[in-house]
């Protein structure tokens, strides 16, 4: 029997605030925005680590009550999450880690000019007075009074300036249907992972929940059921005792972790495509070696992984002991970020070993 696999999430209370990387499905007639989507993959041996969080706006007065969440994956996974405040904190870390090196130019240009002005201002302030006790030229001692005044407006709007814009010229930084095969509670969602031979119990299940979808998501659904690929269903379920600080954070809802083996890590687009909005994408990959893609990702960071980066993921996933750190090597990050249009996630995104693994850290040029 073929395989797909899909993550329908159904964010009551807080689901205007989140969903990670496929399509999401509404029941409003304005479909909501996706602006941004974020991911840590983690390679090791054929044995791919999904970490998946994302952000979306609904525009006014269109606010859903139930939304549903697409996110095929090649196989049937091993599942985990975390609280959405600690996964802020790792990718934090691994924002500082790959952080790039930002020169301000006109900050730098501006910092030069302001120091050259006030050195010339006191210089010329020091002749003055030494006029008065030195034989100097007597043009010195004739433009005396006017020679002051410039220093002295001069020395006053360096003051002024430098007060208004204190940061010029400093270095800046970088931040359904089918087989049920299993169920559980995993962090804040009920899960159910399903297996199906076609994409008709997906479809069913749209229909039945009123969710609104069209031709491109059907042929979609048709070309993961064609690759074998197989799905989960999630469905948020805090309880009234968790913190809302577990649930979002920075409007971004707690992850859902899946472990799935794989040849080459992948980063699931063609769902996400057929909604039709631009999306900024941001994937963290940590793997034994550097990786690249097909180009539609920019590779911004590429080296040595800070040793504590994932403590938190080994610490604080649930189920406890998900992750054994000790048991896997990581040792090398790459960062890759662009905003992609619709047509550019017509397909999954590959990532492929490097032809070396030299290191690599944007340098940004800001005027």
């Amino acid at each position: 029997m073929k395989r797909i696999a899909l993550i329908i999430l159904l964010l009551g209370a807080f689901a205007s605030h989140v969903f990670a990387d496929g399509k999401m499905f509404w029941r409003d007639t304005v479909p909501p925005d996706v602006p941004f989507q974020r991911a840590l993959i983690l390679f090791d041996e054929g044995t791919q680590t999904l970490v998946l969080q994302s952000k979306y706006q609904v525009p006014e007065g269109n606010e859903p009550t139930t939304i549903g969440w697409v996110v095929p994956v090649p196989a049937a996974p091993e599942l985990a999450s975390m609280s959405a405040d600690l996964a802020a904190r790792m990718f934090f870390e691994l924002g500082r880690n790959s952080r790039p090196k930002i020169t301000d130019v006109a900050g730098s240009l501006f910092f030069v000019l302001l120091t050259t002005v006030a050195g010339l201002s006191l210089a010329t302030l020091l002749l003055c007075l030494l006029s008065f006790v030195l034989p100097l030229p007597q043009w010195v001692k004739r433009n005396r009074d006017a020679l002051s005044r410039y220093a002295l407006c001069g020395l006053f709007g360096c003051v002024v300036m430098a007060f208004l814009f204190p940061s010029l010229g400093r270095p800046a930084r970088g931040g359904g249907g089918g087989d049920v095969i299993s169920a559980q509670q995993v962090g804040i969602y009920d899960v159910r992972v399903v297996r199906s031979a076609e994409s008709g119990p997906l479809i069913a299940w749209l229909n039945e929940n009123d969710f609104k979808f069209g031709e491109a998501d059907t042929a979609a659904f048709d070309s993961y059921v064609s690759k074998g690929w197989c799905f989960v269903v999630a469905v948020i379920n805090p309880g009234a005792e968790v913190d809302k600080r577990e649930v979002v954070s920075g409007g971004l809802a707690a992850p859902l972790i899946m472990r799935f083996p794989c040849a080459n890590p992948v980063y699931p687009l063609a769902l996400t495509g057929t909604g039709g909005f631009e999306t900024d994408i941001l994937v963290y990959l940590a793997s034994t070696s550097k990786m690249t893609c097909d180009g539609r990702l920019t590779l911004r960071f590429a080296g040595e992984m800070w040793g504590e980066t994932l403590v938190d993921l080994e610490v604080f996933a649930e189920p406890e002991g998900f992750f054994d750190l000790d048991a896997m090597d990581f040792p090398y990050l790459c960062k890759f970020r662009d905003t992609l249009t619709p047509e550019e996630m017509h397909e999954d995104i590959v990532f492929t070993k490097a032809a070396d693994n030299a290191p690599y850290r944007e340098h940004i040029w800001r005027w």
